[in-house]
Order: structure tokens, then sequence, then C-alpha cells
């Protein structure tokens, strides 16, 4: 599935960090500065590349224009903007689409295990693979203000009006 695969403060760290580099800088001198490998990074580069926050260029990783605005955005403003960003994710897309086509308010853990596995297109997806991406799922749909998790019940529904 693809979704971003690190955590939204990690990302919004990194979104500061480049700020402070002049809003553009080469990946290697990031992750030596930071004293990250190069694998460290990539799936937060990734992350920001899927929501629209930075471009990559030749090796460097540029702040775009919605990137300069989330992070000058007010902490009630940030979520807004991350909300409409997971949003436009394509895996929150389909999730959408799916809700809409059961009709149910809530579902189950298992009912959104199957949705990601369905996701995972992959042939060496396994059943790790989908429990991992659950959980960047309800991580992402969480941290955009999207979903509700109740982990007693282990039920999933979406939040507020859409």
């Amino acid at each position: 599935m693809i979704i971003p695969k690190t955590h939204y403060g990690v990302l919004q760290g990194f979104l500061e960090i480049l700020e402070d580099h002049g809003n553009k800088t080469d990946v290697a001198s990031i992750a030596l500065k930071q004293g990250l490998e190069l694998d460290d990074l990539l799936p937060i580069i990734e992350a920001g590349k899927m929501l629209g926050l930075i471009h990559v260029q030749s090796g460097d990783v540029l702040l775009t224009e919605r990137g300069h605005l989330f992070i000058a955005a007010s902490p009630r403003v940030k979520k807004k903007m991350l909300r409409d960003m997971v949003l436009n994710v394509d895996a929150f897309k389909k999730f959408m689409e799916y809700m809409q086509h059961l009709g149910k308010e809530s579902i189950s853990k298992d009912d959104l295990l199957e949705f990601v596995s369905k996701e995972n297109t992959s042939v060496a997806s396994d059943s790790q693979d989908n429990l991992t991406d659950f959980k960047w799922f309800i991580e992402w749909g969480r941290q955009g203000l999207v979903l509700k998790y109740d982990a007693n019940n282990e039920t999933i529904s979406l939040r507020g009006k859409l």
C-alpha cells in the first residue's frame, strides 16, 4: 500500500530542518548533518513528496509552496491542511470509496486489514506487511483527522463530515 511510512512528527521536523537549510539542500548533506543513513531519510522524503510538501530534483530536496505554507501555519491550520493532504493520498481516496460502498459508519480492524490486503497488490506482500500498513494507515488517518480508531473494540470510523 502506498502510504506515508514515517511518523508525522518526524516529517514535520524534517521540513523544519529543510527550511533552516535555506529551503533546498542535498539529501546526503541532511543525512550527514543529522547523523542519519540515507535509508533512514527515504521514507521521510517519500512521505513529503506524497503529501506535496517537498520536491526532489537531482539529489536536492526542496520545499514546495505547500511546504512553506505548512511550516508557517498555525497548529489548527496545519491540521486542516494535513487532513486535505491525507484525503488526497490514493489509499485514503480508495478507503473513502470503500466506506461509501459499504454504507457503514464504522468497520472492524479485520475489515480494514482485508482492505489493506487487497490494496497490497505486491506479490511479496504478506500478513506482516499488511499489519505494518494497517498501523501506518491508522496513524496518518488519526493525524489527518480522517479516522477514529478505538483500540479497545478494534473499530475504525470516519471522523467528522467529509
